[in-house]
């Protein structure tokens, strides 16, 4: 008997399509976050997390077999892409003044829009850095990335003359990071006083005094 004539009328198993695939990754994803929001990392199980997801742990260990890999890939993807972000939505600026400020009104609007869901991951990604190494490298390339960006922008503003020619790229660069991060985990945990709309005119206002060089014939 033929191996085709064998499994003659035997249904043949559904497809998992790609797009199939990807939703149930994100579904896994959008748990996962949920859960270490909600108990912290150290207390989140995987079990926890497969359940909220509506699958088995054996399903869900074929998409991440750890869970430092499911923090990794939250910590590329839901926090580590903001470069990629601000290059696609700056790239008609006249300049970069204007590229600068983008970011800056990109950065308010997300925190807002994304709030509290991402800050608050970020805070638990930081709590956790300490004593996970594998996190806290996760950390390290994001800023990485981050600064490679902005040091690009501040650098373009210097030698197009937009800017003072006496500043530090890397430094200011690592200054606006470290600024808009302290403002994402206050901003994640409700801490009174906190207007990132406010904000966001002192910030631009500080930036343009520091950066931009002042007309000729003023001081």
């Amino acid at each position: 008997m033929s191996e085709r004539s064998l499994f003659k009328g035997v249904p043949a198993l559904p497809k998992v399509t790609a797009q199939h695939k990807e939703t149930r990754r994100q579904s896994i994803l959008d748990a996962a976050q949920a859960v270490f929001v909600d108990k912290g990392y150290q207390l989140a199980t995987i079990d926890e997390i497969a359940s909220r997801s509506r699958l088995s742990v054996g399903a869900l260990y074929r998409y991440f077999p750890t869970k430092s890999d499911i923090m990794l890939t939250l910590l590329e993807e839901r926090l580590g892409r903001t470069p990629e972000l601000f290059r696609r939505l700056s790239a008609d600026a006249d300049g970069a003044w204007q590229r600068l400020s983008l970011c800056v009104d990109l950065f308010v609007r997300a925190l807002r829009i994304r709030h509290p869901g991402t800050g608050r991951l970020l805070l638990v990604a930081w709590g956790e850095a300490l004593q996970d190494r594998t996190v806290r490298l996760g950390l390290q390339h994001r800023f990485s990335d981050l600064l490679d960006y902005m040091m690009s922008v501040i650098e373009e503003g210097t030698v197009s003359g937009e800017f003072r020619p006496d500043i530090d790229p890397a430094v200011l660069a690592s200054l606006l990071i470290s600024l808009a991060d302290g403002v994402t985990l206050s901003w994640s945990i409700a801490t009174p006083g906190v207007d990132v709309r406010r904000m966001r005119s002192t910030m631009l206002a500080m930036l343009r005094a520091y950066l931009v060089p002042a007309p000729s014939g003023e001081e």
